[in-house]
């Protein structure tokens, strides 16, 4: 799908054919010497939502909006791309001064975590010592880089599809399975799943689509949705939880039901040794405060741009995540670290 639309939308049928008809791509910048081989994961898809036009959206206000209507990049992913690019740019004026491999790895499909987990699938991180990524978001105050986040929440995301039988609504309704009553009577009762005492939960139905008329009886209905949970166990607890109530609304309304998992993400723990890098990294940045204390990524403490390195979905590699915040004056530089890692 993803392909088709970039045919409509004008992308070449060469840069297609380079692409090998994929959505993600991996450069690989060997010095020729042996060493580690350092990973880093920028993801670059955008988000289904129509940019605002408003004079005080600084992009409409300042010319670079998405030119893509019900298209945007309200994650910063557009933000990830440069910083790859810049990151591979660099690195090969300056591969000399290092050893080993650096893997920038393009990754598609986050939003929905899809694309992490067939990017891992695919092999190319099977020689990978250490695994870095990166994402904008608001945590730290300015100056500060925080090296041991936590609180990533597990998730699975569901599309649910109630199939009933259609009649009419005045004639013969007692013929109808009313699969759009089902779906409502889910959304309801979804959003009351007890929460866990062990840990963060969330629950969500983003959208619900039935009917097909005004006097049919809603043969079938259509609900996209997502459990979260603080840990695998906790999500697992959401998602059956969820996986019941569905059950049972679909029986209570003689329908049938199919459960579509359209995306998992696993929990993260921080690799201590890669946490300990990335903390000497920091603190020979000058004006950057380095900040090794546990720390909530589901909190925001100030209106900051923030580089966040990102888990990696399914693959148990050393790896942590980085948050700092992004200034001209305090950008680590990417030799500090690289150093650090032996690379």
């Amino acid at each position: 799908a993803g392909i088709e639309f970039a045919r409509q939308n004008g992308v070449s049928e060469e840069l297609l054919a380079q692409m090998d008809e994929l959505t993600g791509c991996v450069g690989v910048l060997d010095t020729g010497r042996p060493g580690p081989t350092l990973a880093v994961r920028f993801d670059i898809d955008c988000v289904p939502v129509t940019e605002a036009t408003t004079d005080d959206h600084i992009p409409a206000k300042e010319g670079f909006i998405s030119t893509r209507c019900g298209l945007m990049h309200g994650c910063g992913h557009d933000a990830h791309t440069s910083t790859g690019l810049a990151l591979a740019h660099w690195f090969a004026d300056n591969k000399d001064q290092f050893n080993g491999k650096l893997k920038i790895c393009f990754q598609p499909a986050e939003e929905g975590v899809r694309g992490a987990a067939g990017m891992a699938a695919s092999g190319v991180l099977d020689d990978v010592d250490y695994f870095l990524g990166a994402h904008i978001a608001m945590m730290c105050k300015s100056g500060e880089v925080s090296v041991n986040p936590y609180g990533f929440l597990c998730t699975t995301k569901m599309d649910v599809t109630f199939s009933g039988a259609p009649a009419h609504a005045g004639v013969e309704p007692n013929a109808g399975r009313n699969a759009m009553a089902a779906a409502c009577n889910a959304v309801v009762q979804l959003l009351g799943i007890a929460r866990h005492g062990s840990g963060m939960t969330r629950i969500n139905v983003g959208q619900l689509t039935a009917g097909s008329g005004r006097n049919v009886i809603p043969a079938s209905a259509k609900m996209v949705m997502e459990v979260r949970g603080e840990t695998g166990e906790i999500n697992q607890y959401m998602y059956d939880s969820a996986v019941n109530i569905i059950k049972g609304c679909a029986l209570a309304q003689n329908c049938e039901y199919t459960i579509e998992k359209m995306g998992e993400a696993v929990d993260l723990t921080n690799d201590p040794e890669l946490v300990d890098i990335l903390a000497a990294a920091g603190e020979e940045v000058e004006g950057m405060t380095v900040r090794k204390d546990p720390m909530n990524f589901g909190g925001s403490e100030a209106p900051r741009f923030l580089l966040v390195a990102f888990r990696l979905t399914a693959v148990r590699l050393p790896s942590s995540c980085l948050v700092l915040t992004v200034r001209p004056a305090t950008t680590p530089r990417s030799s500090t670290l690289m150093k650090r890692l032996s690379l």
